[in-house]
């Protein structure tokens, strides 16, 4: 069984024969809990505050921060450089969007994504199990905007990520843009964490899983 596990704002906790964790954030300085993820790897996609605060995280991990195409423990990864901005990174700098490969299954975590990608990019995330992908506007792409990517590149599962939640300080957007271009018997609302088995991401359709 595998399962995910989400910290708040873009930070996953993946976990079955090992554990992977994308972007943690020390949450009191985005009015958020500390979040307590567990790893074996690390993934940072930026080096800003809200996304590489290795400090909280447990365990014996290695830490993956500046990209490249890898296997660390078993763990294979590629990643594509992308931009924080819709203006090729002058405002706030490039991302590393990464792809993972854990127990037969992929991930793409699309980190700070703040453009819509070109071709060569939507190619890296096409048919991927699972994409996180960022809806709250604002320093990222908005609902609308990873609505056309999620269409474009056909994942198993879309996971909302990186929107406004509870006393979140950075006055991003909700999810409901995002949800609002779904067929509502697509979305599941699955709580802070979610088992499941392989054979249950069947792809006929993308599902969205809604993590609070």
């Amino acid at each position: 069984v595998m399962y995910i596990k989400y910290h708040g704002h873009a930070c996953f906790e993946i976990g079955n024969s090992k554990k992977i964790v994308f972007d943690p954030h020390d949450g009191k300085s985005i009015g958020l809990p500390v979040p307590n993820p567990v790893a074996d790897v690390v993934f940072i996609t930026h080096d800003h505050f809200d996304h590489n605060a290795i400090s909280v995280v447990k365990g014996n991990f290695k830490t993956i921060k500046n990209g490249g195409n890898g296997e660390i423990y078993g763990i294979k990864y590629e990643s594509i450089l992308e931009f924080h901005d819709p203006d090729m990174g002058r405002e706030r700098g490039t991302i590393n969007i990464y792809k993972v490969y854990l127990d037969g299954l992929s991930f793409v975590h699309v980190g700070d994504l703040g453009h819509i990608p070109d071709k060569k990019a939507l190619d890296f995330m096409k048919n991927v199990d699972f994409i996180f992908i960022p809806v709250g506007s604002v320093y990222t792409i908005d609902g609308n905007q990873a609505y056309e990517i999620v269409k474009s590149i056909n994942p198993k599962v879309a996971v909302p990520m990186h929107y406004s939640k509870g006393k979140s300080k950075l006055g991003l957007e909700t999810y409901d843009k995002f949800l609002s271009n779904f067929n509502k018997d697509s979305i599941k609302f699955v709580g802070k964490q979610k088992e499941f088995n392989k054979d249950e991401i069947s792809g006929k359709n993308t599902e969205i899983w809604v993590f609070e």
